[in-house]
């Protein structure tokens, strides 16, 4: 038991007992000094890391943005030639409501077939689409496109020989219009 007591003791006076910190030696100084150098080079090679991820996901963000854009493009794109495709059917259902006769406008298809024009053209707008104000408008070249010039006010729409149509506020269709040049020679003499 005294053998036992005497190891005991040992173990204990050897954990309690410190040694003085002495100055790091030589070998021990170059190691510190490549674990510093390893740890500073991971540390760059996981910035470097990060950095990428945080590119790698920010292209992902743009590539997401950019396809989102062009999904919209080419819907905006499809509708505008769907809608400029009906432009001649709105055309002719105006052109064929101009048309009939006084005396038939009191029966009830014409009610109906004007109803179903004002629908459809209730659609379209619906749609973005919306007619160029011509007649009596100063000319514009940037909305009306002129066919032909006469007699009347100068630079003023006389008459609309085809509506002209904005969709989403950009022009789809230019109105094609008859221009006025100003009073005729021939009327200024009589004045």
């Amino acid at each position: 038991m005294e053998k036992d007591r005497q190891v005991t003791n040992k173990k204990e006076s050897s954990h309690n007992t410190k040694k003085p910190s002495s100055p790091p030696t030589e070998g021990e100084l170059k190691d510190i000094g490549l674990l510093q150098d390893a740890l500073n080079k991971e540390k760059e090679k996981s910035e470097r890391y990060l950095a990428n991820w945080q590119r790698a996901q920010a292209d992902s963000e743009n590539y997401k943005k950019r396809t989102e854009q062009e999904k919209e493009s080419i819907t905006k794109f499809a509708n505008m030639i769907f809608i400029l495709n009906l432009l001649p059917i709105i055309d002719d259902m105006d052109r064929a409501l101009n048309s009939i006769p006084h005396n038939l406008k009191k029966l009830s298809w014409i009610d109906g077939f004007e109803l179903i024009y004002r629908k459809f053209k209730a659609a379209m707008e619906n749609q973005g689409l919306a007619e160029i104000e011509a007649l009596g408008e100063t000319f514009d070249p940037s909305l009306h496109e002129a066919i032909a010039h006469t007699d009347g006010e100068e630079d003023k729409v006389i008459d609309v020989t085809q509506k002209g149509y904005t969709l989403n506020g950009k022009i789809l269709r230019p109105a094609m219009v008859i221009v006025g040049r100003g009073k005729s020679k021939a009327n200024e003499v009589e004045d």
